[in-house]
């Protein structure tokens, strides 16, 4: 659909992601006599005592004026209080002229919903006033305003405090092989038998980046929280190189100081006795074995080359090594699937009783090969995921288990959201700082991305690892030296700070 957006002070951009969550793909015509549209959007927007947003939409013989006026909700936050109010007013009008039906999540297009509500218990709101907030100011149905209240409260306990987030890190390794490419992913994942030459020079650099970010977090006093080591497999390496590398981190950043250590082994056909052992007696505390389906059409369609056996047979294997915290990783909307298939994933994992479970939502990327042979692939519609995510939590409760985390993604096959569940007392603490953001994330290795966090304001900066493993290797002492430097100018902000 061609839209055309008439706005003061900028704010067309400001609904674009709003307009692609409604009409799907939509090319953005510039004003003027001569463009034609099939919807055009007319916006006024003006702050003084009170905010003012008015939209109109125009689609054919269809009009629809919206306004919205309010009070000033937080001192220094008016701008972005009008952008919203823009937004919303775009989005209420657009649904009556285009005859659509609401969105589950309003007009909340972010990919971390929940820091919204954090920031709101921040100011010391209580939560039946942050729930109407939810509601009111982003469109929210009932439902998914109480989801994100519930699992905000739930990990509220992790939420560091900005004395807290200057005093403690937490690493990503990123490992970016594995034993073949499944045909939703977009990581990095390089197929070992295709870059086995690559493996020992990739080990030796990350043995360095490790060793020298670990030599100034000590030289500093920072703390490292939590390692989770993902790709990638990290269990597609050989038993003596993963030894290798997990000695190398324990070395530099001793596990016994480290709260929580998770192995990706994603992959079961890539998990043996000896890996488990030696990653058990080196100290990682979190191990998580993902069938994503555990129907063997599925799985076959996916590119995975492993049976439901297969993963019941490794989950075993984690149990008698002395892991006590596995996660499963299961993907709601694969090609094919249905909610009696997903129901079938439920009641085999049931058994396993893991103390994780991660239902992700099936998010068709850029870089995947589903989205690059679409018309492979028969994806389910939007009615059946809401039944497949219905029967997740149904199963989730029954087993005892709390939402913990929660966050969306672009290109999802629904208007809906990645849930982790866990019982209670085994939350995956990096999984809530990664996703809450309030706590410097220092990435490792290829495709990894470290985020710089300012407690002052809770801003943070970005800054990648090259996804290409030789780009990596012949980077690393640029790298190295590029996130010390961000280190330094993040610890100099927390001393001017505090007026040291």
């Amino acid at each position: 659909m061609k839209v055309r957006i008439d706005a003061e002070k900028g704010f067309d951009r400001v609904c674009h992601d709003i307009l692609r969550a409604l009409l799907g793909p939509v090319e953005f015509v510039a004003p003027g006599f001569l463009s034609q549209a099939d919807l055009d959007i007319s916006i006024t927007a003006t702050s003084g005592r009170k905010l003012f947003a008015g939209a109109t939409a125009v689609k054919g013989g269809s009009r629809d004026m919206e306004c919205i006026k309010e009070d000033v909700l937080i001192a220094g936050e008016a701008h972005n209080q009008l952008k919203r109010m823009v937004k919303q007013a775009v989005y209420r009008s657009v649904l009556k002229v285009c005859g659509l039906k609401p969105l589950p999540y309003g007009i909340l297009t972010g990919i971390r919903p929940t820091k919204i509500v954090h920031r709101l218990l921040d100011m010391g709101w209580d939560k039946e006033t942050i729930r109407e907030h939810l509601l009111k100011s982003y469109d929210m149905d009932e439902v998914k305003a109480e989801g994100l209240l519930k699992v905000a409260l739930n990990n509220r306990k992790y939420i560091l405090g900005p004395e807290e987030a200057e005093q403690t890190v937490s690493l990503y390794v990123g490992i970016p092989f594995c034993p073949t490419r499944c045909a939703y992913c977009s990581f990095p994942a390089y197929p070992v038998s295709k870059y086995a030459g690559m493996i020992a020079p990739f080990v030796v650099a990350l043995k360095k980046e490790i060793a020298g970010i670990a030599g100034f977090l000590r030289a500093e006093g920072w703390q490292v929280q939590t390692i989770y080591l993902g790709g990638g497999t990290p269990t597609a390496l050989e038993e003596k190189i993963l030894s290798e590398l997990l000695e190398s981190l324990d070395k530099a950043i001793p596990f016994t100081t480290v709260r929580e250590i998770t192995l990706e082994a994603g992959r079961p056909d890539t998990l043996t006795r000896e890996k488990l052992a030696v990653s058990r007696k080196l100290g990682v505390t979190r191990l998580s074995i993902n069938p994503q389906s555990m129907n063997p059409r599925t799985l076959n369609n996916i590119g995975r080359l492993h049976t439901p056996e297969d993963i019941e047979s490794a989950f075993k294997m984690a149990r008698q090594a002395g892991f006590n915290n596995i996660n499963m990783d299961i993907i709601i909307g694969l090609p094919g699937e249905t909610a009696p298939d997903v129901e079938n994933t439920l009641l085999k994992i049931e058994p396993l009783a893991p103390e994780n479970l991660t239902v992700h939502t099936l998010a068709v990327k850029r870089a995947s090969q589903i989205r690059e042979n679409r018309e492979r692939y028969e994806l389910p519609e939007e009615t059946e995921i809401t039944k497949m995510l219905a029967i997740t939590e149904e199963y989730t409760e029954k087993w005892g288990m709390h939402p913990y985390y929660l966050y969306r993604q672009k290109y999802m096959v629904g208007p809906t959201e990645n849930r982790g569940y866990a019982v209670e007392g085994y939350d995956c603490i990096y999984n809530i700082q990664v996703i809450e953001e309030r706590q410097t994330i220092i990435g490792l290795g290829a495709g990894a991305g470290s985020k710089f966090v300012n407690p002052a304001d809770w801003t943070l900066t970005n800054l990648y690892n090259p996804k290409d493993p030789e780009a990596y290797i012949n980077r690393v002492d640029e790298l190295l030296e590029k996130k010390i430097s961000r280190l330094e100018q993040v610890k100099n902000k927390y001393q001017a700070r505090e007026g040291k």
